[in-house]
């Protein structure tokens, strides 16, 4: 039991011996070294996982989720005016439908190979496989018949209150994990670039108090070893912030600068689809006045959701865009006005979905007042001041404001991605320089007392 007692003492001993102090302060720097490397790197894997989430995971799936809600709409718009026009089967709006499906199914089978997030994404995308196939066999029957009865109204019905929805659950079980890395982040890495401050300089004072301790002792001026591995090691962390600070600055920009941009508008024009298809619905169902009312309200919510903000008498926007924050989705996107360009692509196209909302309002007019066939040619038009004109000029505006800031989110999230590669490599030069610079620079020393 004694011996067990007293076993420690010959270690204290030792440890206040000359040699021992020096063995004692390259453990502290080893093991100083070792906690701040394993900080530093925790730091790189944080950020990376926030980094992969926006860049490649949650971001490309809710873009695509969108696409497909957009397509669709697009197929059910061709669908509804191949019936106005009672075009039969083979004419251009029912090759433009099945052309548009069949983009769906594509899209459908590759979201289904890049699953990320388990039942969460598997789910709305067997749900929409499963309702697409019913609405292609409602869409069959009601072309059999040949014109639009019931058929037509029960697929109409299965899009809008069934497979819009499935698309919408897509893009939300991916912005979900998308926002809850984004929420975590900002606070969170500013903790962690904290204790990579804090430990370096630990670290640092722990290899400047070793120099001092030579200094005193052995009246050595500089130890090189020491004194080049602080040096290091200042260099080092100074780096590992330069590109922390980078990859946090690239990140914030691709997320709320480029992100919730391209959201708003690809949201928008999946809207706008759904409203445009409702204002060839209206004209469907010409013989049944309830239903149309209906639809009228259908489409002025969607109408709403995409655009309820107020512009002056002139039509001008007011001077700061950033009140227009909630005003519908492209109020969402004028408020996060950031890069070159995009304010005027933005103006562009709240201009022509206005103007197009404002042609809405004449053809459903001219429907009330009996004037069945002029509403048709408005609504179905393509020359200049007619409605499928408009909707193209703010679908072109549209995508010329998506581009800017997808090409802008790309490039960021893409920068970050890079940046925060190379803070791994960092980190290990963390732990290496301290250790080598506390092994060499005693090395020697200790030496002398073994002579």
């Amino acid at each position: 039991m004694s011996q067990t007692m007293t076993a420690p003492l010959p270690m204290r001993r030792a440890l206040h011996t000359a040699p021992g102090l020096l063995r004692l302060r390259q453990g502290i720097i080893a093991l100083l070294a070792l906690v701040l490397a394993l900080t530093a790197y925790n730091g790189y894997a944080f950020l990376n996982h926030v980094a992969q989430t926006i860049g490649h995971d949650a971001v490309p799936s809710i873009v695509a989720a969108e696409e497909i809600r957009t397509t669709l709409g697009y197929a059910h718009t061709e669908l509804a005016n191949a019936f106005l026009t009672n075009e039969g089967k083979n004419g251009p709006a029912m090759r433009a439908y099945t052309s548009a499906m069949q983009q769906a199914h594509d899209s459908l089978l590759t979201a289904a190979q890049n699953i990320t997030y388990g039942d969460e994404e598997r789910k709305p995308i067997l749900a929409l496989m499963t309702l697409l196939a019913e609405y292609e066999r409602l869409v069959g029957a009601a072309s059999m018949v040949g014109h639009y009865g019931d058929a037509m109204v029960q697929a109409d019905v299965l899009m809008r209150t069934r497979i819009l929805p499935a698309a919408s659950a897509l893009d939300q079980a991916n912005f979900s994990h998308l926002d809850a890395a984004y929420r975590q982040f900002g606070a969170e890495a500013r903790v962690r670039q904290l204790l990579v401050i804090g430990l370096a300089l630990l670290l640092s004072l722990a290899l400047i108090e070793t120099q001092w301790h030579l200094y005193r002792h052995y009246r050595r001026v500089f130890n090189p070893s020491l004194l080049a591995g602080t040096l290091v090691l200042v260099a080092l962390i100074g780096s590992y912030l330069n590109m922390n600070g980078a990859a946090m600055s690239s990140i914030r920009s691709a997320k709320e600068d480029a992100f919730d941009s391209v959201h708003a508008l690809t949201r928008a024009r999946s809207v706008a689809y759904d409203a445009n298809a409702l204002e060839t619905l209206y004209l469907l169902e010409n013989l049944h006045p309830d239903n149309q009312t209906k639809l009228t309200a259908q489409f002025n919510a969607a109408a709403h959701a995409i655009w309820h903000g107020s512009v002056s008498a002139e039509g001008n926007l007011p001077a700061d865009l950033s009140v227009l924050k909630g005003e519908g989705m492209l109020g969402d996107e004028l408020a996060n006005i950031t890069f070159e360009g995009e304010a005027a692509a933005a103006t562009r196209t709240l201009n022509g979905w206005r103007n197009y909302v404002a042609i809405d309002a004449r053809i459903r007019k001219l429907e009330s007042e009996g004037h069945h066939a002029e509403a048709v040619a408005l609504c179905i038009g393509t020359r200049e001041g007619e409605s499928d004109w408009a909707f193209g000029q703010f679908n072109d505006a549209l995508s010329d404001t998506l581009k800017i800031n997808q090409t802008a989110f790309d490039q960021d999230s893409e920068r970050a991605i890079t940046v925060v590669d190379r803070m791994r490599y960092l980190a290990l030069a963390m732990l290496l320089v301290p250790l080598l610079a506390g092994f060499w620079g005693l090395r020697r020393r200790i030496a002398e007392f073994r002579a």
